[in-house]
């Protein structure tokens, strides 16, 4: 027996690793033009781009990994199926439990893996990304300014016509805000000539300033020659202090929700929030191990080895099961379905799904 499940681990170990490089290619794909922007266009440093990439890759795992198992037990014992492997050893009394002895304890060790990484690796990882982005932006503050496109600066709205990066200069600024109350409900608008960074502060010249009050109506109206606005204080407030749920850990995240839960004024869109990304960050590891069980019974029915078909099986399940949680979590925001329910449902489906395609194969 040890031979067989030796065998069998050879046999899903090679497409594993191959469904794991051929899937972080594709997700990685989707970052590349930004990156390769940060490098060639704005100077920044490979080195810290290297960073931004290795503390972003943990975030791929929670899609990689189901994919990586399904597409490996697909492959595997579709391969196995065809040639007619998986009915001689049936033959010989070894049972189909024993057959998938092996691949179920390769998932379990991945699942383990996943649920370690979703719970403190990738929000680790993900405060790090964080941080790095926020020194670049420190560094470079026109960063997240681009030609002929809104920005966004903690209220402020910027707008750039002309920019020149490599002096961080600009041309024809508009700056959209509201003031502080008791007047926040009417904005202020900021329409300058020219305008650059140093260090950290904008300087704005030859400026002309808009108050906006009751239907619309121009209010105050002021010209200056120049205008100095101090973002260094600022920058760090554009959501990098306050710690979001992707950058909890799992512990983090259930004492938050407990926390929420224990408020006399209850947040309940927030509750609801805390508690769709407490429930994923552990139905899609445990995702790992559901869909590897599926992939046996599925593998065999399929008795075929090709990799095309395996790969093609494999993104059209997860394209479906991320489908149903996306459309779950938004359900849930709502306050229509409980996060619960919402976030377990799609493995719900894989179970049943698993347990009827393993009642055809007894059947046969």
């Amino acid at each position: 027996m040890k031979i067989i499940s030796r065998y069998l681990v050879r046999e899903i170990t090679g497409p594993f690793i191959l469904g794991l490089l051929f899937f972080n290619f594709v997700l990685f794909v989707g970052i590349i033009f930004d990156l390769m922007e940060l490098i060639f266009v704005e100077n920044i440093s490979p080195l810290q781009v290297g960073k931004l990439v290795l503390f972003k890759v943990p975030a791929f795992f929670d899609i990689v990994i189901p994919m990586s198992v399904l597409f490996a037990g697909l492959l595997g014992f579709g391969r196995l199926s065809a040639d007619g492997e998986i009915i001689a050893l049936r033959s010989s009394g070894v049972s189909l439990f024993q057959i998938s002895t092996p691949l179920l304890v390769v998932v379990f060790i991945l699942t383990c893996f996943a649920l370690y990484f979703s719970a403190y690796v990738t929000p680790w990882c993900n405060r790090h990304y964080k941080q790095i982005y926020r020194e670049i932006l420190l560094k470079r503050p026109t960063l997240k300014i681009k030609e002929r496109a809104i920005a966004d600066f903690k209220g402020k709205k910027l707008y750039v016509r002309h920019l020149d990066r490599e002096n961080n200069e600009m041309e024809e600024v508009i700056l959209y805000e509201f003031l502080p109350r008791p007047v926040r409900r009417f904005p202020q608008i900021t329409l300058a000539q020219r305008g650059r960074f140093e260090k950290d502060a904008l300087y704005l010249e030859e400026v002309t300033v808009y108050r906006i009050g009751e239907n619309y109506r121009i209010t105050q109206r002021g010209k200056f020659d120049l205008q100095t606005l101090y973002i260094s204080s600022e920058i760090p407030k554009l959501g990098f202090k306050e710690v979001t749920s992707e950058e909890m850990s799992l512990e983090e995240l259930r004492k938050k929700l407990e926390e929420e839960r224990a408020k006399k004024r209850l947040n309940e869109e927030k509750i609801r929030k805390i508690a769709i990304d407490f429930h994923t960050r552990i139905a899609l590891p445990l995702a790992t191990f559901f869909i590897g069980i599926l992939s046996i019974p599925l593998g065999i029915k399929l008795e075929r080895g090709e990799k095309s078909i395996s790969l093609g099986v494999s993104l059209g399940i997860v394209v479906v099961y991320y489908l149903f949680l996306s459309a779950g979590q938004f359900l849930a925001r709502e306050g229509i379905v409980p996060p619960f329910l919402a976030v377990w449902f799609p493995n719900i489906l894989i179970i049943i799904a698993t347990i009827y395609l393993n009642l055809m194969l007894r059947n046969l």
